[in-house]
Parts: structure tokens; sequence; C-alpha cells
């Protein structure tokens, strides 16, 4: 599968002129009618789509100075991780070595330094791209934004990011969750409800650029580190910038619940009261979704973002309500994501949530996760008019996937490529029309290079936290 450079001269009057023509795919376009296009191709030109059809029309009625034959491939939008603590991303198999320690997940956040979020962003932007991703959603948890952000245009990844640890009673998170924060950790969290209002809003500079990789939103931490003010500041400030609101929100069930029985009611039904609902609101984990918030929230255009392996574990300690397939059926913009990849890689997070949809007793169609790793996952932070399925006027952001590799059997194709399919049947992925994936490799990184400083930054925490004797 080449990409073959052509000087196609200037067209003819029955032609237009674009910069690159995909043809000869399974095209699974992930719009309103899910088609499927046999055959089909998409002309891309100035980084977004415009057109897509069936072969035969689109090479008739374009002149492209560059072609791709995908063979018979699928091509499909790129997927989107909705929600990932990207500093974090080395720190995933280091929790073995915390155990039987006084250290905890929030001795190691405190020790990052802006070296360390890069060489951290920078690994997971590799085996993102490697993995059909184009794009990935840090919910607040980057100590140095300016360290992160020149990963998106050096190896050519979507970015969204916010302000750093949003929040005006941090010590709430202390009481409830001890395992991940430390006294050093949170003296890096606002000192007060003036400090966390000041940083509200730091990133919005950085869309700007309508052109930029790098897009900011308005982020909470949450879980109830957060006052109703704070919430309502947040929540102004993201319709005034017309961009997306965050939070974590309804991780530990049984906290969640502890919050309705203080209120005596629900909480989306007391946030719907307070008007603090609407399209501008995702909340993130929801473990805990009632049967009559499904439709409260469909009515509202609330987003929610889906983290499986968080789910499968409130799921065994009791009081989830996993209701995620619900959601996506009532309408829901439902994204699914990695939060911290500890069990399995970004490639398998397909599978993982049909295993944990079987677990709440619903099961999931290929279909359905295809939709909510790409176009739900944009929509959960604002972006799906611009992202997530394979439109004219969208992005060209999408991959092509090899023809000769046994998931390619035709008969489910989002099934086979969104849920079975691995990395390893990577050809090539493209974001903003440019290819930055070929032949499986990640074309602007050297990955040894990128391995070994994530490889010396994970040695220097250690040897700071003292883990390397455990």
């Amino acid at each position: 599968m080449n990409i073959l450079m052509e000087d196609k001269g200037i067209p003819d009057h029955e032609k237009h002129l674009c910069d690159l023509v995909v043809h000869n795919a399974l095209l699974l376009t992930v719009d309103e009618t899910d088609k499927v296009i046999a055959n089909g191709a998409i002309a891309v030109h100035d980084g977004s789509i415009v057109a897509v059809g069936a072969t035969r029309d689109i090479l008739c009625g374009y002149n492209s100075r560059q072609t791709l034959d995908a063979g018979g491939g699928i091509v499909h939008p790129g997927f989107i991780d909705a929600h990932v603590h990207i500093s974090q991303y080395t720190s995933r198999s280091v929790l073995s070595s915390m155990q039987g320690t006084r250290i905890t997940m929030g001795d190691w956040k405190s020790a990052l330094t802006a070296e360390d979020e890069y060489a951290s962003a920078a690994l997971a932007a590799v085996d993102y791209l490697k993995s059909g991703y184009t794009g990935f959603v840090d919910p607040g948890t980057i100590f140095t934004p300016d360290a992160v952000a020149p990963v998106a245009d050096e190896f050519g990844i979507r970015i969204w990011l916010t302000d750093p640890y949003v929040a005006d009673a941090g010590l709430e998170l202390k009481k409830h969750f001890p395992e991940l924060v430390s006294d050093s950790f949170l003296a890096l969290w606002p000192k007060n409800r003036d400090e966390a209002f000041r940083r509200l809003g730091s990133q919005l500079f950085r869309n700007q650029s309508q052109n930029s990789l790098v897009r900011a939103f308005v982020g909470l931490y949450g879980e109830g580190t957060d006052s109703e003010e704070l919430f309502r500041a947040a929540f102004e400030l993201a319709r005034e910038h017309g961009v997306q609101m965050q939070e974590h929100l309804g991780y530990a069930p049984l906290l969640y619940r502890q919050r309705e029985s203080a209120l005596g009611a629900s909480l989306m039904q007391h946030m719907s009261n307070q008007g603090f609902l609407d399209s501008h609101v995702t909340f993130v984990h929801m473990n805990a979704v009632h049967p009559g918030d499904v439709q409260l929230l469909a009515a509202h255009g609330v987003g929610v973002v889906w983290c499986p392996y968080g789910q499968l574990q409130m799921l065994g300690r009791g009081g989830a309500e996993g209701r995620m397939v619900e959601l996506h059926r009532a309408g829901v913009k439902v994204g699914i994501a990695s939060d911290i990849p500890r069990a399995v890689h970004f490639s398998a997070l397909g599978t993982l949530a049909t295993v944990t949809a079987a677990a709440t007793g619903l099961a999931v169609s290929g279909l359905e996760i295809l939709h909510m790793r790409t176009l739900g996952a944009a929509g959960t932070v604002g972006a799906a008019s611009e992202l997530g399925s394979l439109e004219i006027g969208k992005k060209a952001d999408f991959v092509v996937r090899r023809p000769d590799v046994s998931e390619n059997l035709g008969r489910d194709p989002a099934l086979e490529f969104a849920v079975i399919a691995d990395a390893s049947t990577i050809d090539s992925v493209f974001v903003d029309g440019k290819c930055v994936v070929k032949h499986g490799e990640v074309l602007k990184a050297d990955t040894l290079a990128v391995v070994a400083r994530a490889h010396q930054s994970v040695r220097g925490l250690a040897a700071r936290l003292d883990l390397t004797r455990h």
C-alpha cells in the first residue's frame, strides 16, 4: 500500500484539484447514516474532506497531487481518547512498586517535572498514533501545559487540554481517595477559591488559531473538590467561549450516592434544577447513572466519558449502575477513554468496553463501539462538528488499515476494526490531511529516542521517590 506522488498539472474544467485521494477502500463513514462504501474513496484538500463516495466517481471528478490505493483495506475516522491523564502515562506500571510502602500516586504526581510530563506525553503520542488514534484529551492533570502542547506539532496528533487542577476543596480528595494524593501533591493545587477562579480559562488562548492541533476547554477536577460557585463560574465561562466544560463525577458510586442522599434527590436532577446541564457540559466516569437520568442527560445534550476499566472496578465494589450503552442509544454523546491504561494497550480499549458492557448486562455492537471511539469521543470535547466521521467539510483525520489481516473478513467491519483489531493492522494514519503514520511507523518520531527518554524519566522519578529499593 504505497503513497504515489503525482504531478498532474493544471486540472481540466471538469475536475477539481485536491491534495489527496484515498481510493479502493472500504469506507466506514460513522456519519448519521453509517454508510459503508465498498470500493470507496475520499478526497482531501487543505486538511479537510471535500468528497466521499465511490472510487470511480472520485477519481473521475478530482485531480489529486497525491493518491493512496488502500488495496481494499478499511478506512475509518481516527480514534480519540476522550480522557487520559497524559502526564501519568509512564506511571502505568509503578503501582506494584508502591505496594507495601507509604508512597502514593500523589507522591509520584508531585515529583513530575516539565521534562517528565513531556516524556510521558511523547511516549503516549507514539503509542496512540501507532494504534490509530488521532487525538487525546487531558482533563487538567498536566502541571505544565506548555511542556506537553509542543507534542502535538512534533508528532502530528491533536491534543485537548485545560487548566491544571482547578478546585477549591481539594482536601475532599484526600478524605475519600487517600491512595491518590499526598500533601506534596495537594500543595500544587489552588490554595483557595480565589486562586481556583484565577486558573479558570488560563488555556483558552490556545483556541485563537483555528488551525492549531492544540485546543483548550474549561475543566474542573471534580469528584466533590469544587464548590457550586466554582462550578457555576466554569459553566458560564464555557458557554461564553463556546467550549466544553468537563469534570470527574461519579467515579466512586458510593460517594456519589452519599451526595445524593444529602441532597434528597438525584444529583442529575439537582443539577438540572440549578440550570447546570446543557450541551457544553461533559461528565467523566458516571459509574452510577440511574434509570431516570438517561433521558434527562439526553434531553440536555450532556456528554459522558466512559472509562471501562474504572467502571469494571466499581462494578466489583458495589453501588455502580453502568448504563453507557443505554445512554448512547438514547442519543447521549458517549466517548470511550483509557483514563490511565494500566491493564490494556490503547488498541484494546474497544475490547475492554465490550467486556464492560457485557458485565452491565447489555451487549454492545461493534458499530456502537466505533461511534464511541470516534464521533462520540469528539462530541464529549465539543469537536463533533469538525471530527469523528468521514464527511464533507470535516477535518481529514482518518486511519487506513492493512487489507491482508485476519480481521478483514468483511462481515462486520466495525466489530473487526473497532473491537478486535490491534495496532498491527494499522498501515497509515492521517491527521489534518497529512500522513503521520506510514506502514505502521510514526513518521515524525524517533521512536527509540522517545522510549529512551521515557525510561530515563521513570528511573529518575523512582530514584527521587526512593522506589528503587522496592
